[in-house]
């Protein structure tokens, strides 16, 4: 008679946790010594007896032990008798749906979460208010996840009303990147979301396209849509600033000179001896790893005289920066007022790394990389984002 072969522990542990969750799920909604009340407009046009408008109220059982151990806010209310809703035991929730409140208690006895994109986010949005970490980080990746050209305009809108910063500016930025997909048709967001997107100068579309794109919606008030339009300026999405100003500069013939009209450069004190004046147009235009920036302690300062950028990250090229090397990368909107976008953490830096940058309040057109301590070595100063040029 064979011996059955074991199962390894971690696969007996899974299937236990699967098999618990799958009970507690079960348990969801059958007894709880605490009531999730969740009032919703009705959306009908009857009142109550005081003569407001009826609101549709939706409960939930719980056990007020489950909900304290996810949620510190949950675990004041039902743990100290100096709160109504302990002496209750319940909690009236107003500015959530019964859905996402119903997803929301649903995890605390399953671990998991289910639903469409903006489900998911008002979910999240809900983890935060509660402080539940493990729901908001189960939930924020999945709909960075689902974050397509396609959906950047419900993402946008739903992160607009849930007041997630971070979400709603990388909606917006793939909606500024994509237009010819994320408008393809007319996006069922508030009329003035619409015309921060159209009005914005950001959409990396010829205007004529999206002119032509906004008729086939169909709809009346093209033309009202179509005034919003900013033609005043040309946007294109590029990871790399200075050589895509560069090959603007051969595209037009090199007309002229590139250094100081296209691209300004400034050195800080000690930096004079470190360049010539060929160096610096290199360096200047990102030509080429074999002019690469090498920086010691001090700054460089690029302006881009013609040009604005909306500002999203960074990136060395093929360089590799020490994680002994300190060094801040600011940007400014005229040179007098500087935004600290992106500061070193002491850590090695690998070639092609994307530095994500903390984002400057309005379109930029001034750089400085100031080195603290240690060296830069052979690096290209590679910036990304949306650069506007006027037409």
């Amino acid at each position: 008679m064979s011996k059955r072969k074991r199962e390894p522990e971690e696969t007996v542990a899974a299937k236990g946790l699967s098999a618990l969750s799958d009970v507690l799920t079960a348990c969801f909604g059958k007894d709880g010594n605490f009531t999730v009340i969740v009032e919703e407009p009705s959306g009908e046009a009857h009142q109550d007896t005081e003569g407001q408008p009826a609101a549709k109220r939706t409960e939930f059982k719980v056990w007020s032990f489950l909900l304290a151990q996810w949620s510190p806010v949950f675990g004041k209310m039902v743990g100290s008798d100096n709160y109504a809703e302990s002496q209750r035991a319940e909690v009236v929730i107003q500015d959530f749906s019964a859905s996402a409140v119903e997803t929301f208690l649903r995890f605390m006895y399953s671990g998991s979460v289910e639903g469409s994109v903006t489900a998911v986010m008002e979910v999240a949005a809900m983890a935060d208010k509660y402080q539940v970490d493990a729901l908001q980080s189960l939930c924020l990746p999945r709909v960075r996840k689902a974050l397509k050209p396609e959906l950047a305009c419900e993402i946008f809108a739903a992160a607009d009303r849930f007041q997630m910063g971070d979400l709603r500016a990388e909606a917006r930025d793939l909606i500024f990147t994509e237009p010819a997909r994320a408008l393809k048709k007319r996006p069922a967001i508030r009329p003035e979301l619409l015309a921060e997107i159209l009005g914005s100068g950001l959409l990396c579309i010829p205007a004529d396209e999206l002119k032509k794109m906004l008729r086939s919606w169909g709809e009346k008030g093209c033309d009202a849509l179509e005034s919003i339009i900013n033609t005043r300026a040309r946007s294109q999405y590029t990871d790399d600033v200075l050589y895509t100003l560069w090959s603007n500069y051969e595209a037009a013939g090199n007309k002229g000179v590139f250094l100081s009209y296209w691209v300004s450069m400034i050195l800080g004190p000690g930096q004079g001896d470190a360049y010539t004046m060929d160096d610096l147009e290199v360096i200047a235009s990102n030509q080429g790893s074999a002019w690469a920036l090498t920086l010691g302690e001090g700054w460089v300062q690029w302006l881009l005289p013609h040009s604005w950028v909306h500002l999203q990250g960074f990136d060395f090229g093929t360089g590799t920066v020490s994680a002994t090397t300190s060094f801040r990368i600011w940007s400014s909107e005229d040179g007098a007022t500087w935004h600290l976008a992106y500061e070193s953490q002491r850590k090695e830096i690998a070639p092609g790394s994307f530095l994500a940058c903390k984002r400057p309040p309005s379109l930029v057109k001034y750089f400085k990389l100031e080195v603290l301590e240690g060296k830069l070595v052979n690096v290209c100063f590679n910036i990304q984002g949306i650069l506007q040029t006027l037409v």
